[in-house]
């Protein structure tokens, strides 16, 4: 059948209609970052910049300050298509790929400049892992690390007792490890611990003073253990099944901003967290110093229930005994 002249410019028309406004894509993101908190500050000049360089195909939504829910409800939305990716913390990143996790078990790194080291080696084997199981990233940001936070002093495990310590729900290898120390944790999504901590469920939280900042935890707390507990970062993952929408001179365009802002913050994080810690201790909380003879044999105890944990298959192990081959190394160049 022959195409008329005027039939064939109607299929043109119909297709260019298609290619425009149909092909752009809003996509939804879900965080626990407030307003006007430095990634969300980042993240939304980001997303100006992909919309003005893809001219309108791609545009950004976010939902800040938990708006839709914690963690657990965010993966549950992404998996109907209600959100397109959110942020997570190294506490619960572990559900997209348990490896992820790997630079947040306990005790194991004592400074930042150990942690960049192996970061350096392991992290394009991490991203490469959340990518094979469908989730767009770029790259990790840290939030310094964890340190035990409490309204009474802490320097000893018998400080501890009657302790109701914060564990993040669904972190099993904190949880794990707080248990072979004789705590026992209470386990409940990040989103609640204000609330936690304002009406007596819990009295101490491991967090990073970055994070006890912008949640607001410091307001309830008085004392920090000065003993580096975890490695503290997030991620902001993209469900790769609407990201695979946008052309991939598009999907080029995102890595490149994301990437390039993602790696911004990461290299702010140290200093955002040392100054932190002096806005938490200038805001009234006391630095306090654990005994030291204890904290060797909490190691040990901890590095026990690590390693039955990478047995259960918490992390891989091949990741595992990377990751202390290559601290053992690094602490071999400065002779320790």
């Amino acid at each position: 059948m022959r195409t008329s002249p005027r039939m064939l410019l109607m299929l043109l028309a119909a297709a260019a209609w298609q290619a425009g406004p149909l092909a752009a894509q809003e996509l939804k993101i879900a965080t626990l970052a407030p307003e006007g908190s430095d990634w969300m500050v980042a993240m939304r000049a980001g997303a100006g910049e992909i919309e003005q360089r893809s001219e309108g195909r791609v545009s950004f939504k976010f939902y800040g300050g938990g708006v839709q829910g914690n963690d657990n409800q965010v993966r549950r939305k992404m998996r109907i298509g209600q959100v397109h990716g959110g942020t997570f913390t190294s506490g619960t990143i572990h559900h997209f790929d348990p490896s992820a996790q790997l630079y947040s078990m306990p005790m194991v790194f004592n400074n930042f400049n150990e942690v960049m080291y192996v970061r350096a080696h392991l992290d394009p084997k991490i991203r490469q892992r959340l990518e094979d199981r469908g989730f767009v990233n770029f790259g990790f940001t840290g939030a310094g690390f964890g340190y035990l936070m409490s309204q009474e002093p802490v320097r000893t495990l018998a400080d501890m007792e009657g302790e109701k310590t914060w564990v993040q729900e669904g972190d099993t290898v904190a949880y794990a490890a707080f248990k072979s120390l004789g705590i026992s944790p209470v386990t409940m999504p990040l989103t609640d611990v204000l609330t936690g901590l304002q009406t007596g469920l819990l009295d101490s939280a491991s967090i990073s003073p970055v994070g006890a900042l912008v949640l607001q935890w410091h307001t309830k707390l008085r004392y920090i253990s000065n003993l580096p507990l975890a490695y503290v970062y997030g991620t902001l993952l993209i469900d790769r099944r609407p990201f695979s929408r946008l052309s991939p001179a598009d999907q080029a365009l995102v890595r490149e901003v994301m990437e390039r802002i993602y790696s911004s913050l990461d290299g702010k994080s140290n200093a955002d967290n040392e100054s932190s810690l002096r806005a938490l201790q200038g805001s009234g909380l006391q630095l306090i110093e654990p005994d030291r003879e204890e904290v060797a044999r909490w190691r040990e105890v901890v590095f026990a229930s690590n390693r039955e944990q990478v047995r259960q298959g918490a992390v891989d192990s091949g990741l595992m005994r990377e990751m202390l081959d290559l601290l053992a190394d690094y602490r071999a160049q400065l002779g320790q």
